[in-house]
């Protein structure tokens, strides 16, 4: 984040060193994750998912984050539901929510691991365009995902992995046009129908 390792510092010899515990977690607070499982608390409103980190952890006046949370809620197209409780939401809704709030902590970099997975076709667009409206906006996203459409359409780059490991990396136009490497071409194959 911000040029530097997460989670390390580089000496003056140029070698990296642990932070410390209380360094690492301030860092944690710039990075915003959403995952397949929305994971709102259930007992929360939409507003008070949203709010809770705000106040809780950045210690946000409860108003302030109100405003924020809000705000953010009209953001990701979901202002009439912010009473709303996750069971009376559909999936795209409480990814939306989700987004939101990793959003309410103002982080640097937002991680999306497989964030349409669990939703229904008909809910994918709505979530992948909050997204895109976040690229646009400069959001620095680390997307995991099978969209390959999305990913050619916003990504920067664009990262193949297989069984953990990152068998080809290159500009989407390329990567997904063009693969060089044969496990990613019979992985485009199988998830693009040719």
């Amino acid at each position: 984040i911000d040029g530097q390792p997460i989670g390390f510092f580089v000496n003056s010899d140029g070698t990296l060193v642990r932070a410390k515990d209380k360094e690492i977690n301030l860092v944690r607070t710039e990075i915003g994750m959403v995952f397949q499982q929305f994971n709102l608390w259930p007992h929360k409103s939409a507003l008070g998912n949203i709010i809770e980190g705000p106040v809780v952890v950045r210690k946000i006046p409860r108003e302030e984050a109100i405003a924020a949370a809000t705000a953010l809620l009209d953001k990701v197209g979901l202002t009439d539901k912010a009473l709303s409780y996750p069971e009376t939401l559909s999936g795209g809704q409480q990814q939306r929510v989700a987004i939101a709030r990793a959003l309410a902590m103002e982080p640097k970099i937002m991680l999306f691991d497989e964030v349409t997975s669990a939703l229904d076709p008909e809910l994918v667009k709505e979530v992948l365009d909050v997204m895109k409206q976040l690229a646009s906006e400069g959001m620095t996203m680390l997307v995991v995902t099978h969209e390959m459409g999305f990913a050619h359409e916003v990504a920067d780059r664009v990262l193949f992995m297989d069984e953990g490991v990152v068998v080809e990396e290159g500009h989407p136009n390329v990567l997904l046009r063009q693969p060089k490497n044969e496990r990613t071409r019979k992985f485009l194959d199988a998830v693009l129908g040719k």
